[in-house]
Formats: structure tokens, sequence, C-alpha cells
């Protein structure tokens, strides 16, 4: 296994970041602030109010902070980002409240039968909803809003153009910073991204596991009762299409519901408080060979990790994660038993592969969608710009580097395997 440190993978500027912010500190300065009241003031002095409302996050916050502090073995870089993406999600929630205060009418909206693709990651569901989110009759979640999905009230035009560049300046930055994680998940403002975006500003979305190594967290974060996550989650999707319409000066017709394409891979986890909260949801299951899926998912974590810490962390990687797809695999078995059949459907990444027009027309059929002309053609391009731009395919791993195998991975993960019937995948 690579034993190396992670400063030996650190690029230019996380390791000058961390050189000033340590020799900063010898002459004095304080160590950058992880403390609930710091990062809480904060938010509150950069936006101006005072009001949460749903204090819901508190508990998970709480729960993150200490394993930053007692686990985590942050770089100074590390510390600073914890501060910024925390004190982003407080703001947010701030601005959000504002909204909610100013026009309780958008708690009042309906999601209807939402289409929510779930499977592990590196399965093809960022695939199937880029693919779907083509459709301009399906709402999707766009980077940009999952990172700044609250409306800055009091600013003009209610800040859209100040959170699309936010977010279009730190993905730039994020380029250079986690290459590899950019050539494993290439993100871009404008492109459909996964709801986990939102569920991070409940500081209960999975990618604080990928960024930081928190094994104290991540025990809790399994067994914690997420439906307030999910309530919230719902809330913010209210207030993008909301805002959206604000924007476009139309408003929601009588009767009419947001109809949504979602997807995350942590919905495998709670999948019983997805349906509660979202009851006529329309589940696509999503299935790949999981020595591909877990080696894909532990390399693209890894990257980011390593930024965050200067001690070697394939380990750690390695341990959370291989524990999260065995974790998945078996809640999401057991909770789809309780899930009406009318209301979910498989799908194999080699189908996908194979002849990506039938499966859309069955998912498009069980979601109760018209596979139109237009939406296929929509599709079609979307699959040749992706093959143009290369965006895919770049990504390379060796399980043999988290000091695993594919024997380890097919002993652990052989149930699914069997469950659903899924194929090995050739290299």
């Amino acid at each position: 296994m690579d034993t190396k440190p992670s400063t030996d993978y650190q690029p230019p500027f996380v390791r000058q970041f961390n050189r000033r912010t340590r020799a900063w500190n010898v002459f004095g300065m304080k160590k950058i602030d992880l403390s609930e009241a710091s990062l809480i003031a904060a938010a509150r002095a950069e936006t101006g109010l005072e009001r949460f409302g749903d204090e819901s996050f508190l508990p998970p916050l709480r729960a993150l902070l200490h394993s930053l502090e007692t686990e985590a073995q942050l770089n100074p870089f590390g510390r600073f980002n914890a501060r910024m993406r925390t004190i982003r999600s407080l703001k947010n929630r701030l601005w959000a409240n504002a909204c909610f205060e100013a026009h309780p009418e958008i708690l009042e909206r309906e999601i209807e039968a939402p289409i929510v693709i779930v499977g592990p990651h590196r399965s093809g569901t960022t695939r199937l909803q880029r693919m779907m989110a083509t459709d301009l009759r399906l709402q999707h979640l766009s980077t940009w809003e999952g990172f700044n999905p609250a409306p800055r009230p009091g600013q003009p035009s209610m800040g859209r153009q100040a959170r699309y560049e936010e977010v279009k300046n730190f993905l730039a930055l994020g380029r250079q910073v986690y290459a590899g994680g950019y050539v494993a998940h290439p993100m871009d403002a404008d492109w459909p991204e996964e709801d986990m975006l939102l569920m991070n500003h409940s500081f209960c979305g999975f990618s604080v596991l990928g960024m930081f190594n928190i094994p104290g967290y991540y025990r809790w974060f399994l067994d914690y009762d997420k439906t307030e996550v999910y309530r919230y989650t719902a809330k913010l999707l209210k207030l993008i299409a909301w805002s959206r319409e604000q924007e476009q000066g139309k408003a929601q017709q009588p009767g009419q519901g947001d109809r949504w394409v979602l997807k995350n891979p942590q919905h495998m986890l709670d999948l019983g408080t997805l349906q509660k909260v979202f009851p006529d949801a329309r589940l696509v299951f999503t299935h790949r060979d999981p020595i591909k899926t877990v080696g894909s998912v532990m390399s693209l974590m890894w990257y980011f990790a390593s930024q965050h810490t200067d001690l070697p962390c394939r380990a750690s990687t390695r341990d959370i994660w291989m524990d999260f797809c065995e974790q998945s695999a078996q809640r999401g078995i057991a909770q789809r038993e309780h899930i009406p059949a009318g209301q979910q459907i498989d799908v194999h990444y080699e189908e996908v592969n194979r002849d990506w027009r039938s499966v859309m027309q069955r998912v498009y059929a069980f979601g109760g969608v018209e596979f139109t002309p237009e939406v296929e053609q929509a599709m079609a391009q979307w699959l040749a710009d992706s093959d143009r731009d290369q965006l895919h395919g770049g990504h390379r791993y060796a399980l043999e580097d988290f000091g695993t195998s594919a024997a380890e991975v097919d002993r652990r993960m052989m149930f699914v395997r069997q469950r659903y019937d899924i194929a090995y995948e050739g290299k």
C-alpha cells in the first residue's frame, strides 16, 4: 500500500498556504477557528441576519466539529476549507430562513413524484441524471444552486449573480487543488449535480466523509435519524424552484407541482426516510460491478482528503469508504423490501453502455413521462458532447494502493452482486 505522506501529493498552492499559515501562527496569529460560536458569529456578521429558524442542523454540526478537532489531524488548509464550507452553509441557512419568513408560500409548494436516481458512487448515477437534465420539462439541481441555494434578500436580483460567481470561482480553484478529483467527477457551475450538495447545508451529507478523516462522525452519521435533513432538503428544493420563477417573472400554476430529477448515492442508507419525505418518489436504482465502484470511490475521495492533512490517508480513506459501500448496499437491500414495487426500477451500468435509448424509454415509462424525439435528441447531443470533450474515462486507480484487492472487495460485496445479478466488468 502507498503510505507516502499527503504532502507528496499536494500542489504548490496548498503547500504554500500551509507554510504561510504556520509562519503566521509562530508570530502570534491564532489557529483557524472551528468553534461553533465563531462559525455562527461569522455567518451572522457576513449576512446581517440573526435567525436560522429551523435549528435542526445543530446536532450534526456539533458532531462534525468535534470530529474535526479530535480526529481529522487537519493541516492549515484543511482547517481553512472546513471553516469556509461551514460558514457558507450557515449563511445559506440564514438567507433561506429570511426568504421563508418573507414568503411563507414557498413552503406550500408541492414536489410531485420526483424521479430519484439511487445507486453506488461511480455506478452511472451522474450520467443518468445529466442525460435526463436535458429534458426541460424536469427540474434539476444546478451545481451553483447546490452550493448557494438561497436568494439574498435586499440585494440586486436577490444576489443571483453573486451566488453564481462565487461558485464559479471556487470551482476554478478546486480544479487546481483537487485536480484528480475533478478528473474523476467533472463539475461546472452550470451542470446538474446531486442533492448531496443540499444535504451538506444540514452538515449531514457524505462529502465531509471524503474531505476529512472523521471516523467518529462517520459512526454517528450512519445511525443518525436524518428525517429533518431530508425535510430541509425539500424546503431548499422548493426555495430554488420559487426563486427561478421570480427571476423569470412567472408563478406556479394552481394544482401544478414541481417535477424534479434528483440523484444521490447517500439515499441508499436512508431509503425509508427518503420515502417518508417524498412518498410518491420514483426510484431508479443503478448497479455496477462493485470491484469498479469501490475502487473508484476510494480513489475519488482520497484526492480530496489528501489535501487536508499532511499525514498518509489512504488507509483511513479505504476503511471509511469500503464500509460505506458495504453498509449502503446492505441497508438499501433491506429497505427496498418496504417500498412498493411500482415505485422502483433497476438499471445496470452495462445496459446504458449497450443501448441507452432502450433504458431511457423504460425509465421514462416508469416515471410517467413521455420520451419524446426532442428529448432523445437532446440526450444524444449531451453524450456526443461529453465524448468530444473527453469528460469521462481519465480516472486511474488501483485497489492495491489502498491496501486491498479485487478479491477482498468481491468477498465483502458478493451479496449485492448475487442479489442484482451484477456481471464482472472487464478492465
